[in-house]
């Protein structure tokens, strides 16, 4: 897609974007008893206020939202954004800092309950909410009751609105232009972290405003993340993108030869296609993800490759962010959802990891439609492999 915002056609509605998400996230609270709900994570910030955090390892857990059943949300931002959040975000009507000071940050979300009459009643949190300020809030709010929200996360994010979908595609398109930068960059001799650097440039100039995880580059079946490792002739080298766009992510993986491949890696190129093509082939409402996952294993059990096969993970929710939370999960760990449904998106990635023949995946993100399946990432594969 292009830019999302301009004055002559209308494209991506926001506004309704941010209702529907409060009122996805309050049904699946009530439905679970939970009066507030606190979280950390930073795809659940985003997904309840919009807000982009300055993202680092130190940054991480300086930003918290708060969400009551009632509707009302609470953005508690690090000290230098709350400027900028105050100017920037007018749908956020309560707007408070989350403090540097552990005893402090407890304060402020207590004078939230207090001013909003919650102390009584089922708090739910998030993975990374901060320990040591739910400890704080239960030694003050002695009525209140912590609860794991995790699930309930999960399935306020689990169907995408149409709106939602629009951005979700955007992110596919930012994700196809980082993998074309890739391929245009793989060479005999050139480093991994030089097809990173190239991917992530591309992205980053398309739009993209994060990058998910740090750019997979790998020529090595056991490790995914890039190093400075210089691609040789007779290898494959796996692209797998994840990246950010308006708080959506945009997921696919591609491999590609490096020079002429072997007969061997032609192979196993053409099982993971078929693994592939069979899940995808498999999407439409009401299909027991089992069903997926059993239809893949059989393909790869068949051409004796169980054993390089990762079958913990088939395929995985893609939306604010990618599983775990983001649901469905299709693998040797399944989910809490078991059929599929309109309006989720998934991102299939069967993978084989023979490390004498090197990482062979690739990936695509689907919709579930009404009449089965909407294919997202539209990228070609490597021609050398698809050879017969």
């Amino acid at each position: 897609m292009s830019d999302i915002g301009v004055d002559w056609e209308a494209r991506v509605d926001w506004n309704r974007i941010r209702a529907k998400r409060i009122q996805s996230a309050v049904k699946s609270m009530k439905e679970e008893g939970i009066g507030a709900l606190i979280v950390q994570r930073i795809e659940n910030l985003r997904f309840l206020t919009c807000m982009r955090p300055f993202t680092s390892l130190i940054y991480y857990p300086r930003y918290a939202a708060v969400l009551f059943d009632t509707g009302h949300v609470c953005l508690l931002t690090e000290g230098g954004d709350y400027e900028l959040a105050k100017r920037c975000m007018p749908w956020i009507d309560d707007l408070r800092i989350w403090p540097y000071d552990r005893d402090e940050a407890i304060e402020n979300v207590s004078k939230l309950f207090t001013d909003r009459k919650f102390s009584t009643g089922r708090l739910g949190y998030d993975d990374v909410t901060s320990p040591a300020v739910l400890f704080g809030l239960s030694k003050k709010f002695p009525g209140v009751e912590l609860v794991d929200a995790n699930k309930t996360l999960g399935r306020a994010r689990l169907i995408k609105d149409p709106e939602e979908i629009k951005v979700i595609k955007g992110a596919a398109q930012i994700a196809e232009i980082g993998m074309l930068a890739a391929r245009e960059s793989i060479k005999e001799g050139v480093k991994e972290s030089v097809i990173a650097s190239e991917m992530a440039r591309a992205m980053l100039a398309a739009g993209a405003d994060a990058l998910v995880t740090h750019p997979q580059v790998s020529t090595d079946a056991l490790r995914r993340m890039a190093t400075d490792k210089r691609l040789r002739y007779g290898e494959v080298v796996l692209i797998d993108i994840n990246v950010g766009y308006n708080g959506y992510v945009g997921d696919f993986a591609r491999t590609f030869a490096v020079g002429q491949p072997s007969a061997a890696q032609r192979r196993i190129f053409q099982v993971q296609r078929e693994c592939l093509e069979t899940a995808v082939s498999l999407v439409e409402p009401g299909v027991d993800p089992q069903v997926i996952q059993d239809a893949v294993r059989d393909i790869v059990v068949k051409a004796d490759l169980e054993k390089y096969w990762h079958g913990y993970i088939t395929g995985h929710g893609v939306g604010v962010g990618i599983g775990p939370i983001e649901q469905p999960l299709i693998g040797s760990t399944m989910g809490p959802e078991r059929q599929l449904r309109e309006g989720m998106i998934i991102a299939f990635e069967p993978g084989i990891f023979d490390p004498a023949i090197g990482p062979i995946r690739n990936e695509e993100m689907v919709l579930v439609t009404a009449e089965g399946r909407e294919i997202l990432t539209r990228f070609g594969f490597c021609e050398k492999l698809s050879a017969s």
